[in-house]
């Protein structure tokens, strides 16, 4: 099903931007333990390098993120030992040292800058299955763009990343909300290969965390 592209300049409406401190007090640094994930067991330490390894060999961007994603996410579990996709993202998004990590790959990395802001000027990325059980499974063809946009600003449907406008840098947390929406989109059937701004929406999720990844070194750090 064509997903419609949703205008960016619904943010100023829909969202309100929150302040926020460069970094978060260090209350954040007691529920991230890089170290988790050195402590695992061998097999689950390999398992996760080898899924991360294995992407560039898949034959399709989907399968090439939900490999990416699938490593990133048993990393992400081990070092914020949370049950939860929220806390998870919660936890990491809030991390000092990682914020910071993205800041610098931000500031000394021009390619990953090129490929975030080329990634965010797709955004913002909608929550299908919200938007369908607010407006309908056939929300997408029954609706017009300027209709969709109206619908959605009407019934809250959610979106990523919140407090954000067209044109900013996005910070770490928004990045890392925006990748997993995606994720959550693709993993529950409502991104299919065959529609161009889903496949170039999951091909730029891919590629950034991939970067990221390998340009910070995360899956190595001790604390």
């Amino acid at each position: 099903m064509q997903h419609a592209t949703i205008g960016r300049s619904f943010l100023l409406a829909h969202q309100i931007a929150k302040g926020q401190n460069c970094y978060p007090t260090e209350t954040a640094l007691v529920m991230v333990k890089f170290s988790n994930f050195q402590m695992l067991n061998s097999d689950a330490t390999n398992t996760t390098h080898d899924l991360f390894d294995s992407s560039v060999r898949q034959r399709s961007s989907f399968t090439a993120f939900a490999t990416t994603w699938m490593a990133f996410n048993g990393w992400m579990e081990a070092v914020t030992d949370e049950a939860t996709d929220a806390a998870m993202l919660s936890a990491l998004g809030e991390s000092r040292r990682i914020m910071k990590a993205y800041d610098e790959l931000l500031e000394s990395s021009s390619q990953f800058r090129h490929q975030v802001m080329t990634f965010a000027e797709m955004w913002p990325v909608a929550n299908v299955r919200d938007l369908r059980r607010k407006l309908g499974r056939d929300a997408f063809v029954r609706l017009s763009s300027g209709e969709l946009l109206q619908e959605c600003l009407a019934k809250e449907v959610k979106f990523q990343p919140v407090g954000w406008s067209d044109g900013d840098t996005p910070t770490w947390p928004q990045l890392l909300r925006t990748i997993y929406a995606i994720r959550c989109n693709m993993f529950h059937g409502s991104k299919s290969p065959y529609q161009t701004r889903d496949r170039d929406l999951v091909r730029h999720a891919e590629r950034v965390l991939r970067t990221f990844i390998e340009e910070t070194r995360c899956f190595d750090w001790h604390d």
